[in-house]
């Protein structure tokens, strides 16, 4: 019984030590919760407002609105204290302040101030003694502190900038408020100052190049009736199955890009790279034995003692008639792409409120290609002796040269409208490349395979490569039109066009005639042909994307 009694009371006297130490500890942490001195030192801040924010200067000649906030003579305390509900009031939405680095002292006459209080001891313990006076003077360079306020909807964060970093936040007041929500990045200054002054935009853009006038390549008749005559160009039953029509002048899916800055921080020197990119567009056609009972190819035939439309017959059915039917498949396949940019220098000519003018100076560059390629495959159902024909042409347009112009913009409230005007002046280079083949293989034990390096609309008269240099003038505008989503960031559509001329153009290197000697041996005209033709090229866009502004 004595043992059982003992350590009845051991427990008790522990559990009583217990819950004395669990009150002394929450009497202790509350008292440095609510000390104002310490509260000061946990936060970075007087947790009663007792420093003045530059927006708060009190001047001598403000009238009795803010009396309020002005310490009396009387009073025991020299800090003036505003509570947050005032400051808050005085503070629109979303502010984000350029802050004076001028040191503020509290005014009043009084033997100590509230932080002189909340860091004596002999206040907290509220023994007898005196305190020297705070100085009565305000600086007068934080009274004449410069101020930038810029106003924002209240849906907006903020973005503070320092000389030497960015600050994100959603508090209204970055330097009192939101401290828990607010990241910082620090950054070089020259890398911040190219951040700060950062103008950057991408588009999706839909592209309509000009056209080009495809001569009949590939043609039919529905149904066969003779081989002579089906797929002749001129014949009014002749269908067209590849070409005689204007191609690649539908619209094409691409991107266009900016990225600006400027060099000064008074933004009247800078830099922007500009791009475009068109993508490929394409047609094609494509033909089987069982597709298209009767595909043919046109030409003109030059030969001596013909002179006269003529076809190559890739599928044609068998008939009565027609003992000596083929059968065969063809891919025929056009394609054209374009890309580009600039590097500009600028310099701003008129600057205000509303908007402002540059002049643009630099280097401009665009290339333009274009490719034509035939393949077909041939088995002549009498013997078969199988046939293979390919013919390639391909075209490049490169553009270099110097460009000058003027890009404005204007604001109004959340819009903005920008427009560029500017001429390039350099060499445009062209480049026409025509190659062909025909392979005859001829089955059986004696069988055997030839190849030529000729086709049927590139032969041997006007096969190589070909290159030539002209000086243009390239015009080139474009019109945009901006909505303001957040303080940085725009939703933008505009129209842009560019114009290229003296181009060669793929379809137009083709012998007008779809002229061809195939005598064997050669005698008579020399055709194929080749002579350069060129052509005007105009790139119209529809541009709509995002846009990151200084």
């Amino acid at each position: 019984m004595s043992i059982m009694k003992n350590s009845e009371m051991r427990r008790r006297a522990l559990r009583r030590a217990l819950n004395a130490g669990l009150a002394l500890g929450f009497l202790t942490g509350s008292i440095a919760f609510t000390s104002p001195a310490l509260a000061q030192l946990r936060t970075g801040r007087s947790s009663d407002r007792e420093f003045y924010e530059p927006s708060d200067t009190i001047k001598p000649s403000q009238n009795s609105s803010n009396a309020k906030a002005r310490p009396s003579k009387s009073s025991n305390t020299g800090v003036v204290q505003a509570s947050a509900n005032e400051e808050l009031a005085r503070t629109p939405n979303r502010q984000v302040k350029q802050h004076s680095t001028s040191v503020r002292h509290a005014s009043g006459s009084s033997e100590s101030s509230h932080v002189e209080q909340a860091g004596c001891k002999n206040c907290q313990a509220g023994t007898n003694h005196s305190h020297i006076p705070v100085s009565t003077t305000i600086r007068q360079s934080a009274m004449d502190a410069e101020q930038t306020v810029y106003e924002e909807p209240s849906t907006l964060s903020e973005v503070v900038q320092t000389p030497d970093a960015m600050v994100f936040g959603s508090s209204r007041d970055p330097y009192m408020e939101g401290v828990g929500t607010a990241f910082m990045i620090q950054t070089p200054p020259v890398v911040g100052n190219f951040f700060r002054r950062l103008q950057f935009r991408v588009e999706a853009a839909t592209f309509w190049p000009e056209g080009q006038n495809l001569p009949q390549l590939v043609t039919t008749r529905r149904p066969a009736s003779n081989p002579a005559t089906d797929g002749l160009i001129g014949n009014n039953d002749t269908i067209n199955l590849f070409g005689g029509n204007e191609a690649l002048g539908g619209a094409t899916q691409g991107l266009r890009g900016e990225l600006g800055s400027f060099f000064d921080s008074s933004n009247s020197h800078g830099f922007l790279l500009r791009f475009f990119d068109m993508g490929s567009d394409s047609l094609s056609y494509v033909s089987t034995p069982t597709s298209e009972p009767v595909v043919m190819r046109p030409f003109f035939s030059s030969d001596p003692g013909v002179n006269a439309q003529s076809t190559v017959a890739i599928n044609y059915p068998n008939s009565l008639n027609n003992l000596d039917g083929t059968t065969g498949s063809l891919n025929a396949n056009i394609t054209s792409e374009a890309y580009g940019g600039d590097i500009l220098f600028r310099k701003s000519l008129i600057r205000d409120s509303v908007g402002r003018l540059e002049l643009l100076g630099g280097y401009q560059t665009a290339r333009i290609s274009d490719s034509l390629r035939i393949d077909s495959t041939t088995t002549r159902n009498l013997d078969g002796v199988t046939s293979q024909l390919r013919d390639q042409f391909m075209t490049t347009n490169r553009f270099n040269g110097m460009t000058l112009g003027l890009n404005g913009i204007m604001r109004e409230r959340y819009w903005t409208l920008s427009g560029m005007v500017k001429l390039g002046f350099g060499n445009m280079d062209r480049t026409v490349d025509i190659s062909g083949s025909s392979t005859i293989t001829v089955p059986g034990i004696l069988g055997s395979t030839s190849t030529t390096q000729e086709g049927l609309l590139a032969r041997n008269t006007n096969a190589g490569s070909y290159a030539t240099s002209t000086f243009i003038v390239a015009p080139e505008t474009n019109l945009t039109l901006g909505y303001r989503l957040t303080r940085r960031l725009e939703a933008t559509v505009g129209y842009s066009y560019l114009g290229l001329p003296k181009v060669a153009r793929v379809a137009d290197q083709l012998d007008p005639r779809l002229a061809a000697n195939l005598s064997n041996p050669p005698s008579g005209p020399r055709t194929p042909s080749f002579t350069l033709r060129e052509s005007n090229y105009g790139l119209h866009s529809l541009d709509y994307g995002l846009q990151w502004r200084y």
